[in-house]
């Protein structure tokens, strides 16, 4: 019998012939649309869905038996009564670790080398050498995630590695076992507080559940050592951003980049974006600005379409228990 595949997320012309080219071998058809008035139309007889349409839609997708999003995070579509108990629910772990680590490496970067700095002083006429900067080498790092976007990181990172300044890669997930390369070490989340006090660069690219919510709250915070680099990329929840707004706590980092906030988007009066040595981008690191994401998303959309019809295993299966991708 043919399915229908509501597809929302904006493919090229080439994704989508390959999108489509898989349906044809089964006889399904493929309605590609980011418009909300056809997703509206279309959504109560979406057999599968491709793309993160809003949850209040989706109470209308009682035919729905395959859900792929284009997140790697899935906390929302986990939660009770949002995606039908019969859906298999498929997230795109895996899809942007290239995208989201290159950010992190470059504005650890832009913060190690002065670079806001010197760019407002060529903004303002100022020809001044704004003193001593430092290099990831020699530094001990960790990375809060070691799933596709941490584990990105570390591999880059890593590349700064000098023989007299090696770096020491430390690792924090929800379930410790074998150390992974490139890490040196591996901790539970249970170990944060030691190991933050240890770390000059916390890198934090975390999901957002109950378990991690604040997971960085001001008690952890005044615990990282004074002078480190800390980076939020995962989920706004996992740090606490009234924290950040305190002194005593923006003041012992020698810097902070977030990529997302705890409300998005952020008002334009929010103090935040005032602490002297934080800087936010607005939550576009994991969008489809990078075409290799979008070719990840393609593939891995593909691959668990044909898992759908049985061809193969699925792939980056959310547990909708704990909203991790098993």
């Amino acid at each position: 019998m043919s399915r229908k595949v509501l597809v929302t997320v904006p493919f090229t012309d080439e994704q989508k012939k390959q999108l489509s080219a898989a349906g044809k071998e089964y006889g399904d058809s493929f309605i590609f649309s980011e418009d909300e008035s056809v997703i509206d139309r279309e959504v109560e007889d979406a057999d599968g869905i491709i793309g993160n349409v809003s949850p209040e839609k989706l109470r209308r997708a009682g035919k729905l038996t395959w859900m792929q999003l284009n997140s790697a995070g899935a906390d929302v579509y986990a939660k009770e009564g949002v995606v039908p108990d019969q859906a298999v629910l498929t997230c795109a772990t895996g899809s942007y670790g290239t995208a989201l680590s290159e950010y992190m490496v470059c504005m650890l970067l832009v913060m190690m080398k002065r670079i806001p700095q010197y760019l407002e002083n060529q903004k303002n006429g100022i020809w001044r050498d704004e003193g001593p900067v430092t290099t990831p080498a020699g530094k001990r790092i960790l990375v809060v995630g070691t799933g596709d976007i941490g584990m990105s990181f570390a591999r880059r990172i890593k590349a700064f590695e000098l023989p007299d300044h090696p770096i020491t890669l430390a690792g924090v997930r929800r379930r410790t076992g074998s150390c992974p390369e490139p890490l040196d070490e591996i901790h539970s989340v249970d170990e944060l507080p030691e190991q933050v006090a240890k770390a000059d660069i916390i890198a934090v690219s975390m999901p957002g559940s109950k378990e991690t919510y604040h997971l960085f709250d001001r008690e952890l915070l005044l615990k990282c050592r004074r002078g480190a680099y800390l980076i939020n990329i995962g989920r706004g929840t996992v740090l606490d951003n009234e924290a950040l707004k305190d002194p005593e706590i923006s003041g012992r980092f020698s810097g902070i980049y977030i990529d997302v906030c705890e409300q998005e988007p952020l008002p334009d009066n929010d103090p935040l974006f005032r602490v002297p040595n934080l800087y936010i981008t607005p939550h576009i690191t994991g969008t489809y600005h990078l075409d290799i994401t979008v070719q990840n998303i393609a593939d891995t959309a593909e691959h668990n379409y044909r898992a759908w019809h049985g061809e193969c295993g699925f792939k980056s299966v959310v547990n909708k228990k704990t909203g991790y991708a098993d």
